[in-house]
């Protein structure tokens, strides 16, 4: 093409529409990946879920008034075997029509379970994990709460009072004993209160029958 001034002047090819397109697909890509989600999350459509068929069990068992927790992350790893660039971001929730996990434990959308069980026996429950395209996995869990042991008793208790009561000591008659706290009263005694403010303490105040 030549100008008015008698100059040649360049023409400049137009753009690739294939490019152009090449470009935008990451774009397309992160907006369907939301969309399928949210649409999933509605209950507009279903998508694929991994089902661990066998249930398993949590071979650390937990005791009640004791701290437990238990991580779920294995999970993330059934997710991961059917796609081969899994999200990295994932939230954990309880399946429905399972059951519950013992009373005291909550489950975190981190995969955590943890807390203080509050009763004995054994539940059973379904962990899911869901990543942000929406392709959940889910598994069933048993976990077995023990009773609380029984406190161990001081070996060295006394099971009689000493000085022996209603005796005198110094001029002075036995009218009670101090024993441990952890300690049962002497046999020849009744618990009257607890002192937990001499050091050493506490102790239990025991008077004579």
């Amino acid at each position: 093409m030549v100008n008015s001034k008698g100059k040649a002047r360049s023409q400049q090819p137009p753009p690739s529409k294939r490019k152009s397109i090449l470009k935008l697909l990451p774009f397309f890509i992160i907006i369907v990946t939301l969309g399928t989600a949210l649409l999933s999350q509605m209950g507009y459509i279903t998508l694929p879920r991994i089902n661990i068929g066998q249930s398993y069990k949590i071979p650390e068992e937990a005791t009640v008034g004791v701290p437990s927790s238990y991580e779920f992350s294995e999970l993330i790893s059934f997710l991961e075997s059917g796609s081969s660039a899994a999200p990295a971001i994932y939230t954990f929730y309880l399946g429905s029509g399972v059951g519950f996990p013992p009373m005291g434990l909550i489950l975190g959308i981190d995969g955590v379970l943890k807390g203080m069980p509050t009763a004995k026996g054994t539940s059973k429950f379904e962990v899911c994990v869901k990543d942000v395209g929406g392709r959940s996995t889910c598994r069933t869990y048993s976990l077995t709460v023990n009773a609380a042991s029984a406190p161990k008793k001081n070996s060295t208790c006394p099971t009689k009072s000493n000085p022996p009561c209603r005796s005198v000591e110094n001029g002075v008659g036995v009218s009670g004993v101090v024993v441990p706290g952890s300690c049962d009263c002497p046999s020849d005694t009744t618990f009257a209160g607890m002192d937990n403010i001499t050091a050493g303490g506490p102790y239990k105040i025991c008077k004579c029958k």
